[in-house]
């Protein structure tokens, strides 16, 4: 995440550069991924002249300006000019330099997004949108589906699959059961990269059940394993539903719909997400946790989860 947040994004190539910046958000213990893509965004809103030298205090924001970077970072943490409105974050930023500044701000429910660009990929671009807590890249993050051969692919995961990254079709379900992978890795404390999410030869339910006999001898099942994830995540769902955060929260940034991706290989390269195939993939992915076009999970879905008394499902 540091590689890009405080190099490619901000257009510093040196790897000192990046080290540095590290180990200045290390220290003050603050997001590498964050602080990156604010500064990002500041650079930016300067460079279109949404910004001038009233806001920065004088600094000549551009990119690839490796004390232009620190500074930030300095002044971000100690609240200072600039600094105290990149502080705020994503959504009360926006309020405060104003709404013309929302579109060049990538973010989903407040949180940056991830240095990628998801224009080509449906399934990845509907996992960050779908996230519940934002636009969070390790919620999902469909990957292996990427490098196996399109045969390969039906039989293990168990329904119809993208027959290339690129595609719609499948992408919502796809999506899905990443999700509930993730929940189980994420509930065990088990790094991503020792998982499916990888490689088919890592470890997935059935190899989750075995540890956590050893470790705690509950004995589950594979689909036990896996109602416990869909049962989490639901959870989750709910609790956003509660507190407002309905189905319009739950979509990209507005350049991923209106700007062609400006470079890339061929098959990414000049792309934009299609709003109505991605208001489609939407709904795939609902049906398949169980829950209504509004992301409502329906009360067969509480009933069989056992969340049908959880207060969280009051809207």
């Amino acid at each position: 995440c540091t590689l890009g947040a405080l190099g490619s994004e901000v257009d510093c190539g040196r790897m000192e550069t990046i080290l540095v910046g590290n180990h200045l958000v290390n220290k003050y213990g603050i997001d590498s991924l964050e602080t990156g893509s604010m500064i990002a965004w500041a650079i930016e809103l300067y460079e279109k002249g949404i910004i001038n030298d009233e806001h920065t205090g004088g600094l000549t924001l551009e990119w690839g300006n490796e004390q232009i970077l620190y500074k930030l970072i300095h002044s971000i943490v100690n609240r200072e000019g600039l600094g105290d409105i990149l502080a705020e974050g994503p959504l009360r930023a926006i309020e405060i330099l104003g709404e013309e500044s929302r579109h060049y701000n990538i973010q989903i429910k407040g949180m940056s997004c991830l240095h990628t660009d998801e224009r080509s990929t449906p399934a990845i671009a509907l996992g960050i949108a779908t996230s519940t807590r934002g636009a969070d890249h390790l919620r999902s993050r469909p990957g292996v589906d990427a490098i196996l051969p399109f045969e390969d692919k039906d039989k293990m995961f168990g329904f119809p699959t993208p027959p290339e990254i690129t595609s719609h079709e499948g992408s919502g379900k796809m999506v899905w059961w990443h999700e509930l992978m993730f929940t189980v890795s994420d509930s065990l404390g088990l790094c991503k990269f020792q998982i499916f999410f990888m490689s088919p030869s890592k470890i997935g339910y059935k190899e989750y059940c075995e540890l956590t006999q050893l470790i705690t001898g509950i004995e589950l099942s594979p689909d036990q394993m896996k109602t416990a994830a869909e049962r989490s995540y639901t959870l989750e769902r709910m609790f956003n539903n509660r507190e407002g955060m309905g189905r319009k929260y739950y979509t990209l940034p507005e350049r991923y719909f209106v700007e062609p991706t400006p470079l890339g290989i061929d098959s990414f390269k000049g792309k934009v997400m299609d709003r109505e195939k991605f208001e489609q993939l939407l709904v795939e992915y609902y049906q398949a946790h169980g829950w209504d076009n509004n992301g409502v999970p329906t009360p067969e879905t509480l009933e069989r989860l056992g969340l049908h008394k959880e207060p969280s499902h009051i809207i």
